[in-house]
Protein backbone atom coordinates (compact mmCIF):
# COMPACT_ATOMS: atom_id res chain seq x y z
CA UNK A 1 0.00 0.00 0.00
CA UNK A 2 1.34 3.50 -0.77
CA UNK A 3 2.00 5.90 1.64
CA UNK A 4 -0.50 8.61 0.87
CA UNK A 5 1.57 11.84 2.83
CA UNK A 6 4.71 11.08 -0.13
CA UNK A 7 2.39 10.94 -3.09
CA UNK A 8 0.77 14.20 -1.83
CA UNK A 9 4.20 15.94 -1.23
CA UNK A 10 6.13 14.42 -4.47
CA UNK A 11 2.69 16.80 -6.37
CA UNK A 12 4.17 19.55 -4.60
CA UNK A 13 7.41 19.90 -6.51
CA UNK A 14 8.75 22.75 -8.47
CA UNK A 15 10.43 21.08 -11.20
CA UNK A 16 8.05 19.57 -13.89
CA UNK A 17 11.60 18.00 -14.95
CA UNK A 18 12.14 16.79 -11.29
CA UNK A 19 8.60 15.80 -10.60
CA UNK A 20 9.00 13.26 -13.32
CA UNK A 21 12.21 11.81 -12.55
CA UNK A 22 11.21 11.25 -8.95
CA UNK A 23 8.51 9.17 -10.15
CA UNK A 24 11.26 6.48 -10.28
CA UNK A 25 11.80 6.89 -7.34
CA UNK A 26 8.81 6.58 -5.54
CA UNK A 27 8.04 3.59 -7.97
CA UNK A 28 11.48 1.79 -6.25
CA UNK A 29 10.47 2.68 -2.86
CA UNK A 30 6.83 0.97 -3.63
CA UNK A 31 8.43 -1.82 -4.85
CA UNK A 32 10.91 -2.50 -2.11
CA UNK A 33 13.54 -1.53 -4.42
CA UNK A 34 15.02 1.20 -1.42
CA UNK A 35 18.63 0.67 -2.95
CA UNK A 36 17.72 1.92 -6.57
CA UNK A 37 15.38 4.43 -4.64
CA UNK A 38 18.55 5.87 -2.98
CA UNK A 39 20.71 6.09 -5.54
CA UNK A 40 18.42 7.85 -8.27
CA UNK A 41 17.26 10.29 -5.20
CA UNK A 42 20.90 11.59 -4.62
CA UNK A 43 21.18 11.86 -8.84
CA UNK A 44 17.66 13.91 -8.94
CA UNK A 45 18.93 15.60 -5.30
CA UNK A 46 22.21 17.41 -7.31
CA UNK A 47 19.99 17.80 -10.72
CA UNK A 48 17.38 20.07 -8.84
CA UNK A 49 19.60 22.22 -7.39
CA UNK A 50 21.09 22.72 -10.73
CA UNK A 51 17.98 23.20 -12.19
CA UNK A 52 17.41 26.18 -9.51
CA UNK A 53 20.64 27.48 -10.08
CA UNK A 54 20.10 27.78 -13.65
CA UNK A 55 16.51 29.16 -13.22
CA UNK A 56 18.11 32.24 -10.46
CA UNK A 57 20.64 32.96 -13.27
CA UNK A 58 18.20 33.00 -16.38
CA UNK A 59 15.28 34.65 -14.52
CA UNK A 60 16.59 37.18 -11.89
CA UNK A 61 20.81 37.10 -12.84
CA UNK A 62 21.51 36.50 -9.45
CA UNK A 63 24.79 37.30 -8.64
CA UNK A 64 25.16 34.35 -6.54
CA UNK A 65 23.83 31.75 -8.97
CA UNK A 66 25.99 33.06 -11.49
CA UNK A 67 29.25 32.61 -9.42
CA UNK A 68 28.18 28.90 -8.59
CA UNK A 69 27.82 27.68 -12.27
CA UNK A 70 31.08 29.68 -12.69
CA UNK A 71 32.74 27.37 -10.21
CA UNK A 72 31.01 24.23 -10.77
CA UNK A 73 31.85 24.31 -14.78
CA UNK A 74 35.13 24.96 -14.29
CA UNK A 75 35.61 21.95 -11.56
CA UNK A 76 33.80 20.13 -14.34
CA UNK A 77 35.95 21.18 -17.17
CA UNK A 78 39.14 20.94 -15.35
CA UNK A 79 38.69 16.97 -13.65
CA UNK A 80 35.25 15.64 -16.00
CA UNK A 81 35.55 12.41 -14.64
CA UNK A 82 35.12 13.56 -11.04
CA UNK A 83 32.19 13.51 -8.70
CA UNK A 84 33.88 16.24 -6.81
CA UNK A 85 31.82 19.16 -8.20
CA UNK A 86 28.35 17.39 -6.85
CA UNK A 87 29.83 17.93 -3.43
CA UNK A 88 31.29 21.36 -3.61
CA UNK A 89 27.64 22.01 -5.63
CA UNK A 90 26.10 21.26 -2.29
CA UNK A 91 28.16 23.30 0.08
CA UNK A 92 28.24 26.60 -2.39
CA UNK A 93 24.05 26.32 -2.41
CA UNK A 94 24.37 25.97 1.54
CA UNK A 95 26.97 29.25 1.22
CA UNK A 96 25.54 31.57 -1.09
CA UNK A 97 22.05 31.34 -1.14
CA UNK A 98 19.25 30.72 1.36
CA UNK A 99 17.73 27.82 -0.07
CA UNK A 100 18.81 25.07 2.66
CA UNK A 101 18.52 25.20 5.51
CA UNK A 102 21.33 23.18 8.07
CA UNK A 103 19.39 20.66 8.47
CA UNK A 104 18.72 20.20 4.57
CA UNK A 105 22.39 20.57 4.42
CA UNK A 106 22.68 17.66 7.02
CA UNK A 107 20.78 15.26 5.19
CA UNK A 108 21.79 15.79 1.75
CA UNK A 109 25.45 14.82 2.65
CA UNK A 110 23.84 11.76 4.90
CA UNK A 111 21.73 10.73 1.33
CA UNK A 112 25.29 11.21 -0.27
CA UNK A 113 27.12 8.51 2.20
CA UNK A 114 24.09 6.13 1.97
CA UNK A 115 23.69 6.78 -1.99
CA UNK A 116 28.00 5.37 -2.01
CA UNK A 117 27.14 2.74 0.30
CA UNK A 118 24.05 1.52 -2.38
CA UNK A 119 25.69 2.45 -5.39
CA UNK A 120 29.72 1.02 -4.78
CA UNK A 121 30.32 -2.98 -4.65
CA UNK A 122 31.10 -2.59 -0.62
CA UNK A 123 30.49 -5.51 1.23
CA UNK A 124 29.56 -5.95 4.62
CA UNK A 125 30.87 -8.66 6.61
CA UNK A 126 28.76 -11.30 5.57
CA UNK A 127 29.62 -10.45 1.63
CA UNK A 128 26.41 -9.04 1.11
CA UNK A 129 26.44 -5.39 -0.37
CA UNK A 130 24.36 -2.79 1.71
CA UNK A 131 20.77 -2.41 1.24
CA UNK A 132 18.95 0.47 3.02
CA UNK A 133 15.83 -0.28 4.60
CA UNK A 134 12.24 0.98 4.16
CA UNK A 135 12.52 3.34 6.95
CA UNK A 136 15.73 4.75 6.28
CA UNK A 137 14.88 5.09 2.51
CA UNK A 138 11.57 6.58 3.31
CA UNK A 139 13.10 9.18 5.86
CA UNK A 140 16.00 10.40 2.88
CA UNK A 141 12.82 10.61 0.42
CA UNK A 142 10.73 12.75 2.99
CA UNK A 143 13.34 14.70 4.16
CA UNK A 144 14.36 15.83 0.54
CA UNK A 145 11.38 16.34 -0.71
CA UNK A 146 10.67 18.58 2.35
CA UNK A 147 13.83 20.24 2.30
CA UNK A 148 15.11 20.90 -1.24
CA UNK A 149 12.37 19.76 -4.35
CA UNK A 150 9.16 21.04 -3.53
CA UNK A 151 11.49 24.74 -2.72
CA UNK A 152 11.01 27.37 -5.42
CA UNK A 153 14.15 28.27 -6.45
CA UNK A 154 13.46 32.14 -5.41
CA UNK A 155 13.79 30.67 -1.78
CA UNK A 156 17.38 31.14 -2.30
CA UNK A 157 16.77 35.05 -2.96
CA UNK A 158 15.78 37.10 0.01
CA UNK A 159 12.03 36.08 0.06
CA UNK A 160 10.68 38.90 1.61
CA UNK A 161 12.57 41.72 -0.10
CA UNK A 162 10.92 39.97 -3.14
CA UNK A 163 7.72 39.93 -2.11
CA UNK A 164 7.50 44.05 -1.03
CA UNK A 165 9.55 44.35 -4.18
CA UNK A 166 6.52 42.04 -6.07
CA UNK A 167 3.78 44.00 -3.98
CA UNK A 168 5.03 47.55 -4.79
CA UNK A 169 5.16 46.68 -8.76
CA UNK A 170 1.49 45.26 -8.49
CA UNK A 171 -0.69 47.94 -6.24
CA UNK A 172 -1.13 50.38 -9.14
CA UNK A 173 -2.35 46.85 -11.30
CA UNK A 174 -4.31 44.89 -9.36
CA UNK A 175 -7.18 46.23 -6.74
CA UNK A 176 -9.45 43.72 -5.80
CA UNK A 177 -8.70 41.31 -2.61
CA UNK A 178 -9.40 38.01 -4.51
CA UNK A 179 -7.05 38.55 -6.87
CA UNK A 180 -4.43 39.82 -5.13
CA UNK A 181 -4.61 36.65 -2.91
CA UNK A 182 -4.79 34.43 -6.26
CA UNK A 183 -1.41 35.77 -7.22
CA UNK A 184 0.19 35.77 -3.81
CA UNK A 185 -1.10 32.16 -3.44
CA UNK A 186 0.38 31.00 -6.43
CA UNK A 187 3.45 33.50 -6.54
CA UNK A 188 4.11 33.12 -2.95
CA UNK A 189 1.91 31.51 -0.37
CA UNK A 190 1.20 27.87 -1.69
CA UNK A 191 5.16 26.88 -2.16
CA UNK A 192 6.28 28.02 1.62
CA UNK A 193 6.79 26.33 4.30
CA UNK A 194 4.74 27.25 7.53
CA UNK A 195 7.77 28.46 9.44
CA UNK A 196 8.72 30.82 6.03
CA UNK A 197 5.42 32.29 6.63
CA UNK A 198 5.71 33.02 9.72
CA UNK A 199 8.87 35.07 9.16
CA UNK A 200 7.29 36.75 6.29
CA UNK A 201 4.67 37.67 8.64
CA UNK A 202 6.19 38.59 11.53
CA UNK A 203 8.25 41.35 9.42
CA UNK A 204 5.30 42.69 7.45
CA UNK A 205 3.63 43.11 10.68
CA UNK A 206 6.46 45.20 11.63
CA UNK A 207 6.31 47.20 8.68
CA UNK A 208 3.13 47.77 8.40
CA UNK A 209 1.83 48.92 12.03
CA UNK A 210 4.91 50.47 13.17
CA UNK A 211 8.16 51.20 10.82
CA UNK A 212 8.00 55.00 9.61
CA UNK A 213 9.38 55.72 6.43
CA UNK A 214 8.93 56.84 2.50
CA UNK A 215 8.91 53.15 1.16
CA UNK A 216 6.62 51.91 3.67
CA UNK A 217 3.99 54.87 3.79
CA UNK A 218 3.95 54.32 0.06
CA UNK A 219 3.39 50.54 -0.01
CA UNK A 220 1.49 50.44 3.86
CA UNK A 221 -2.40 50.11 2.08
CA UNK A 222 -1.06 46.84 -0.16
CA UNK A 223 1.28 45.86 2.41
CA UNK A 224 -1.82 45.83 4.70
CA UNK A 225 -3.98 43.88 2.24
CA UNK A 226 -1.22 41.02 1.58
CA UNK A 227 -0.74 40.52 5.39
CA UNK A 228 -4.70 40.29 5.78
CA UNK A 229 -4.16 37.28 2.92
CA UNK A 230 -1.45 35.77 4.66
CA UNK A 231 -3.56 35.35 7.96
CA UNK A 232 -6.77 34.16 6.44
CA UNK A 233 -4.61 31.72 5.22
CA UNK A 234 -2.91 30.51 7.99
CA UNK A 235 -5.02 32.18 10.85
CA UNK A 236 -4.60 29.48 13.59
CA UNK A 237 -1.29 29.60 13.24
CA UNK A 238 -0.81 32.79 12.94
CA UNK A 239 -2.88 33.70 16.00
CA UNK A 240 -1.07 31.35 18.08
CA UNK A 241 2.26 33.06 17.23
CA UNK A 242 0.98 36.08 18.03
CA UNK A 243 -0.30 35.26 21.45
CA UNK A 244 3.46 33.47 21.72
CA UNK A 245 5.44 36.63 20.87
CA UNK A 246 2.15 39.48 22.27
CA UNK A 247 4.89 42.13 23.43
CA UNK A 248 6.53 42.09 19.82
CA UNK A 249 3.02 42.32 17.91
CA UNK A 250 2.04 44.90 20.39
CA UNK A 251 4.94 47.30 19.65
CA UNK A 252 2.65 49.13 17.15
CA UNK A 253 2.20 52.96 16.60
CA UNK A 254 -1.04 54.19 16.86
CA UNK A 255 -0.45 56.32 14.06
CA UNK A 256 -1.83 54.06 12.11
CA UNK A 257 -4.87 53.29 13.72
CA UNK A 258 -7.19 52.82 10.59
CA UNK A 259 -5.22 50.03 9.52
CA UNK A 260 -4.98 48.68 12.52
CA UNK A 261 -8.73 48.95 12.93
CA UNK A 262 -8.83 46.91 9.45
CA UNK A 263 -7.48 44.25 10.18
CA UNK A 264 -8.82 43.77 13.86
CA UNK A 265 -12.58 44.12 12.11
CA UNK A 266 -11.72 40.95 10.23
CA UNK A 267 -9.74 39.29 13.24
CA UNK A 268 -10.90 40.24 16.58
CA UNK A 269 -9.19 37.51 18.39
CA UNK A 270 -6.13 39.35 17.89
CA UNK A 271 -7.15 42.53 19.84
CA UNK A 272 -7.42 40.29 22.78
CA UNK A 273 -4.29 38.78 22.36
CA UNK A 274 -2.37 41.60 22.46
CA UNK A 275 -0.88 43.04 25.84
CA UNK A 276 -2.90 45.59 27.90
CA UNK A 277 -0.87 48.78 26.95
CA UNK A 278 -1.47 48.68 23.65
CA UNK A 279 -5.15 47.41 24.32
CA UNK A 280 -5.87 50.32 26.60
CA UNK A 281 -4.18 53.07 24.18
CA UNK A 282 -6.32 51.62 21.05
CA UNK A 283 -9.22 51.65 22.44
CA UNK A 284 -8.85 55.02 24.60
CA UNK A 285 -8.19 56.44 21.00
CA UNK A 286 -10.73 54.98 19.24
CA UNK A 287 -13.54 56.23 22.13
CA UNK A 288 -12.48 60.07 21.66
CA UNK A 289 -13.48 60.12 17.82
CA UNK A 290 -17.12 58.92 16.53
CA UNK A 291 -15.54 58.14 13.40
CA UNK A 292 -13.24 55.55 14.96
CA UNK A 293 -15.88 54.24 17.19
CA UNK A 294 -18.19 54.04 14.16
CA UNK A 295 -15.34 52.01 12.00
CA UNK A 296 -14.29 49.87 14.95
CA UNK A 297 -16.72 47.25 15.23
CA UNK A 298 -14.04 44.88 16.73
CA UNK A 299 -14.72 46.19 19.97
CA UNK A 300 -18.34 45.67 20.10
CA UNK A 301 -20.46 42.29 20.86
CA UNK A 302 -21.43 41.69 17.44
CA UNK A 303 -22.47 43.67 14.55
CA UNK A 304 -26.04 44.44 16.21
CA UNK A 305 -24.54 45.85 19.23
CA UNK A 306 -22.30 47.57 17.25
CA UNK A 307 -25.06 49.39 15.01
CA UNK A 308 -26.97 50.29 17.87
CA UNK A 309 -23.64 52.53 19.46
CA UNK A 310 -23.31 53.75 16.19
CA UNK A 311 -26.90 54.97 15.82
CA UNK A 312 -27.28 56.32 19.68
CA UNK A 313 -23.74 59.18 18.73
CA UNK A 314 -25.34 62.73 18.77
CA UNK A 315 -23.62 65.98 18.29
CA UNK A 316 -23.81 66.21 22.36
CA UNK A 317 -22.16 62.71 22.57
CA UNK A 318 -18.95 62.34 24.60
CA UNK A 319 -16.11 62.79 21.66
CA UNK A 320 -13.85 65.13 20.86
CA UNK A 321 -15.28 64.90 17.22
CA UNK A 322 -18.72 63.85 16.17
CA UNK A 323 -18.47 64.02 12.55
CA UNK A 324 -19.08 60.87 11.02
CA UNK A 325 -18.02 59.78 7.12
CA UNK A 326 -19.19 57.62 5.36
CA UNK A 327 -16.06 55.78 4.54
CA UNK A 328 -17.15 54.61 8.10
CA UNK A 329 -20.61 54.15 7.85
CA UNK A 330 -19.96 51.83 4.57
CA UNK A 331 -18.00 49.79 6.61
CA UNK A 332 -20.64 48.79 8.69
CA UNK A 333 -22.93 48.03 6.71
CA UNK A 334 -20.67 46.03 4.11
CA UNK A 335 -19.66 44.03 7.63
CA UNK A 336 -23.68 43.21 7.78
CA UNK A 337 -23.76 42.09 4.31
CA UNK A 338 -21.06 39.97 4.58
CA UNK A 339 -22.63 38.14 7.68
CA UNK A 340 -25.72 37.24 6.27
CA UNK A 341 -27.67 40.24 7.54
CA UNK A 342 -29.23 42.14 4.51
CA UNK A 343 -32.06 44.06 6.57
CA UNK A 344 -30.32 45.05 9.06
CA UNK A 345 -27.30 46.79 6.56
CA UNK A 346 -29.84 48.75 4.03
CA UNK A 347 -32.22 49.65 7.50
CA UNK A 348 -28.57 50.80 9.41
CA UNK A 349 -27.59 52.79 5.97
CA UNK A 350 -31.35 54.76 5.53
CA UNK A 351 -30.90 55.41 9.43
CA UNK A 352 -27.66 56.88 8.93
CA UNK A 353 -29.02 59.23 5.91
CA UNK A 354 -32.02 60.35 8.21
CA UNK A 355 -29.04 61.55 10.71
CA UNK A 356 -27.44 63.89 8.32
CA UNK A 357 -27.57 67.30 10.31
CA UNK A 358 -26.19 69.79 7.87
CA UNK A 359 -26.60 69.95 3.76
CA UNK A 360 -23.40 68.77 2.72
CA UNK A 361 -23.48 66.04 4.59
CA UNK A 362 -27.05 65.04 3.29
CA UNK A 363 -25.41 65.41 -0.09
CA UNK A 364 -22.70 63.29 0.79
CA UNK A 365 -24.49 60.47 2.41
CA UNK A 366 -26.69 60.31 -0.53
CA UNK A 367 -24.17 60.00 -2.84
CA UNK A 368 -22.35 57.43 -1.11
CA UNK A 369 -25.26 55.38 0.84
CA UNK A 370 -28.32 55.97 -1.16
CA UNK A 371 -27.81 56.34 -4.68
CA UNK A 372 -25.49 53.33 -5.53
CA UNK A 373 -28.13 51.32 -3.72
CA UNK A 374 -31.72 52.38 -5.57
CA UNK A 375 -32.18 49.52 -6.80
CA UNK A 376 -31.13 47.55 -4.49
CA UNK A 377 -33.55 48.68 -1.60
CA UNK A 378 -37.32 47.38 -1.25
CA UNK A 379 -40.75 48.99 -1.65
CA UNK A 380 -40.67 49.14 2.81
CA UNK A 381 -37.14 50.47 2.18
CA UNK A 382 -37.91 53.14 -0.03
CA UNK A 383 -40.77 53.95 2.17
CA UNK A 384 -38.40 55.02 4.76
CA UNK A 385 -36.49 56.86 2.97
CA UNK A 386 -39.21 58.97 2.33
CA UNK A 387 -39.85 58.95 5.79
CA UNK A 388 -36.14 60.18 6.86
CA UNK A 389 -36.50 62.98 4.17
CA UNK A 390 -39.48 63.92 5.24
CA UNK A 391 -38.74 64.68 8.88
CA UNK A 392 -35.02 66.11 8.20
CA UNK A 393 -35.03 69.61 6.74
CA UNK A 394 -31.02 68.91 6.45
CA UNK A 395 -32.38 66.33 3.83
CA UNK A 396 -35.23 68.13 1.86
CA UNK A 397 -33.81 71.76 1.83
CA UNK A 398 -31.01 71.28 0.03
CA UNK A 399 -29.97 72.18 -3.67
CA UNK A 400 -29.56 68.89 -4.66
CA UNK A 401 -33.01 67.54 -3.21
CA UNK A 402 -35.28 68.30 -6.44
CA UNK A 403 -32.65 65.55 -8.58
CA UNK A 404 -32.11 63.05 -6.02
CA UNK A 405 -36.00 63.08 -4.39
CA UNK A 406 -36.82 62.52 -8.39
CA UNK A 407 -34.55 59.74 -8.60
CA UNK A 408 -36.41 58.15 -5.95
CA UNK A 409 -39.59 58.53 -6.85
CA UNK A 410 -39.23 57.49 -10.61
CA UNK A 411 -37.33 54.16 -7.96
CA UNK A 412 -40.98 53.42 -6.07
CA UNK A 413 -43.22 54.34 -8.88
CA UNK A 414 -41.55 51.83 -10.62
CA UNK A 415 -42.00 49.34 -7.64
CA UNK A 416 -45.67 50.69 -6.50
CA UNK A 417 -46.91 51.59 -9.69
CA UNK A 418 -48.12 55.40 -10.53
CA UNK A 419 -50.77 55.34 -7.68
CA UNK A 420 -48.31 55.50 -4.53
CA UNK A 421 -49.29 58.20 -2.46
CA UNK A 422 -47.04 60.30 -2.01
CA UNK A 423 -49.00 62.97 0.13
CA UNK A 424 -48.27 61.35 3.07
CA UNK A 425 -44.79 62.63 2.77
CA UNK A 426 -45.73 66.42 2.51
CA UNK A 427 -42.40 68.40 2.87
CA UNK A 428 -40.50 65.82 0.30
CA UNK A 429 -40.28 68.11 -2.64
CA UNK A 430 -39.84 66.76 -5.88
Amino acid sequence: MRDFSLDIQAEKIYSSKTREYFDEVIKSYYNESYRSAVVMLYSITIADLVYKIEELKENYNDSGAIDILTEITDLQTRNPNSPDWETKLVELVKEKTNLLEPSDYLHITTLQKHRHLCAHPVLTQNFELYRPNKETTRAHIRNILEGVLVKPPFLSRKIFNDLLINLSSIKKIIYDEKQLERHLKATYLDKLQLKTVKQIFRSLWKITFKTNDAQCNENREINLKALIIILRNNYSDLLETIMNDKDYYSDIDIKYLTNIIVLLNQFSEIFKSLNDSIKILIQNTIEKNADSDTYAIFLSKDINEHIDKVLSITWSSEYVDTYITTESITSVFQFALDNGLRDLAYDFIITMFGKSDQYDTADIRFDSLIGPHLNDFNKNELKKILEVINENSQINDRRKALHTNYLIKNRIIELHGKDFDFSKYSKVRF
